[in-house]
């Protein structure tokens, strides 16, 4: 960490790039990054090949978040990221490789694609990782980046709900609420606002998902999301709702994309470890959380997954 405080005292412009399918965790903890280290006089950008999800856009600085490769910046900061791939359009191989990066990441399968890495797999979430940079900088945690930061805790442990959760998890959450961040609003803004679309999606998912031998799952094509006008990455919280049914050790949804291409999510009870599932399929990510990206057919992206999520399931 030392190494990444130096780099970052010695930048004078900085590039903080976020993974495709933007969650809690990578939005806040680069925009808590970023409000800090424009404390610090640095003139810095956030970006994002993917819109923010509207369920973030109350966190300060959301509205500057740029779609744009790096250009010209002297230094490049990647948060919880496990593969340049999940960049999407961000990545520029050129710009990427004439500057530092630093890779700031939780997920065991970071394949360490940074020149300097902290991959931290047993923090909760980034947004731990980022205030321990934080406090190296000396930088004041105000009601700015504690609203980011206790975002990025709150979405990424489900409400303090994962296994990942620690003493330290809650300490720090109640450090940020003492810095103003305002828990019940995050909390409310994350899990329990939700355009009237989603919840009539939800509907008709839960209406005809099917569980067997331990295993729950869904696939939604896409002629479904159109008819409720939405995206894939709109649809979150689901699939962490299906594995709550009685008797499911893993919860699988698939949701067809546009241009034909599935996404898969996986979440477990903690017996099985997911990373490794989505890792078998191209994907990555936590033991209890994790997903992946497919090629279609649906139909038969649906068959692959669930093979290999019995295939560890009995394992």
């Amino acid at each position: 960490m030392q190494s990444v405080v130096s780099l970052v005292r010695k930048a004078h412009s900085i590039y903080i790039a976020t993974h495709i399918g933007p969650d809690g965790d990578v939005i806040g903890s680069a925009l808590g990054l970023f409000w800090a280290l424009t404390a610090l006089g640095k003139i810095c950008t956030v970006a994002c090949a993917d819109p923010i999800p509207a369920s973030l856009a109350f966190l300060p600085g959301s509205e500057g978040i740029v779609s744009v490769p790096p250009s010209g910046q002297d230094l490049i900061i990647v948060v919880d990221t496990a593969d340049l791939d999940r960049l999407g359009s961000l990545y520029n191989e050129s710009a990427f490789n004439s500057v530092p990066v630093i890779n700031l990441d939780h997920h065991i399968t970071n394949v360490n694609f940074g020149s300097t890495n902290i991959v931290t797999p047993q923090a909760a979430a980034v947004g731990e990782m980022v205030y321990d940079l934080l406090l190296r900088l000396d930088v004041p945690v105000d009601k700015r980046i504690a609203t980011c930061l206790l975002t990025a805790i709150v979405t990424d442990t489900i409400g303090f709900r994962t296994t990942s959760t620690t003493p330290h998890t809650l300490r720090l959450a109640a450090t940020l609420t003492e810095a103003g961040a305002p828990l019940s609003y995050i909390v409310e803004q994350a899990f329990e606002s939700r355009p009237l679309p989603v919840l009539r999606l939800w509907g008709q998912v839960l209406s005809s998902f099917q569980i067997n031998d331990g295993v729950a799952w869904a696939s939604i094509p896409n002629h479904t999301l159109l008819r409720y006008d939405l995206k894939e990455d709109e649809v979150t919280g689901l699939v962490n709702f299906l594995r709550g049914t009685q008797g499911a050790q893993v919860a699988v949804l698939l949701m067809e994309s546009t241009n034909g291409t599935i996404k898969v999510e996986f979440r477990s009870n903690g017996k099985v470890n997911v990373a490794n599932v989505a890792a078998t399929l191209g994907g990555g990510g936590h033991p209890a959380a994790a997903g992946c990206t497919m090629a279609g057919p649906l139909a038969e992206a649906e068959r692959r997954a669930l093979a290999e999520v019995r295939r560890h399931v009995h394992a």
